[in-house]
């Protein structure tokens, strides 16, 4: 049964029918994530230091509509990128999209410089996670083995992601716990400011 696990399986589409499609460079008038990045940059004479799409893929798979929600006000969704559109699957002009959050490093009143970063979380996960909250009859084993599922999906995009040369530079994924210890919610931008310092070291 080798790669036919719910993780597994959920990478393989995530990736073909998601992130294949948004993030490389094509040659083409359309726009892979670097250039729409740089695009941004130049419409709003911003700097994104680290020009690549973060992933979040937290231990508990929950992720809410608005990311700023998890940053105790320490980040807000500023705009959306240009969208991506493709014809796919019997559906035309199907539309892809990308936001720029803004984060105060520090907090909301810090006079720290800001970081601007196209972040999202993985939505396979959000799928998982709500399959687990109703009574289907595989529900009770997927909570079961929820964190062997995670990590699967987890190390399968990677895997992925890193032995495509078009997809490697451009994309970067954050696998979390996103619990404290005393059970409070992680900063989800302290989170991803820890991961964008590492890129730049």
């Amino acid at each position: 049964m080798s790669g036919l696990d719910y993780g597994t399986g959920m990478a393989y589409s995530y990736y073909y029918g998601y992130l294949r499609i948004i993030l490389p460079s094509t040659g083409t008038e359309a726009k892979g994530i670097y250039e729409k990045l740089e695009n941004f940059e130049d419409i709003h004479n911003i700097s994104i230091s680290i020009k690549k799409l973060f992933i979040l893929i937290p231990f508990s798979t929950y992720i809410p509509p608005d990311l700023k929600s998890l940053s105790y006000e320490w980040m807000e969704n500023i705009q959306e990128l240009e969208p991506e559109v493709r014809d796919r699957a019997g559906i035309n002009k199907r539309s892809y999209h990308n936001n720029i959050y803004k984060i105060y490093v520090g907090g909301y009143k810090s006079r720290n410089e800001s970081e601007y970063v196209a972040v999202e979380g993985a939505t396979p996960l959000l799928t998982f996670f709500e399959v687990q909250k109703h009574f289907h009859p595989e529900s009770a084993i997927y909570k079961k083995y929820c964190k062997e599922i995670i990590r699967a999906f987890y190390l399968k995009l990677k895997e992925l992601i890193y032995n495509d040369p078009d997809c490697r530079d451009v994309c970067e994924l954050i696998y979390y716990n996103d619990y404290n210890s005393d059970g409070t919610k992680v900063n989800i931008a302290e989170v991803i400011l820890e991961r964008i310092s590492t890129l730049k070291n």
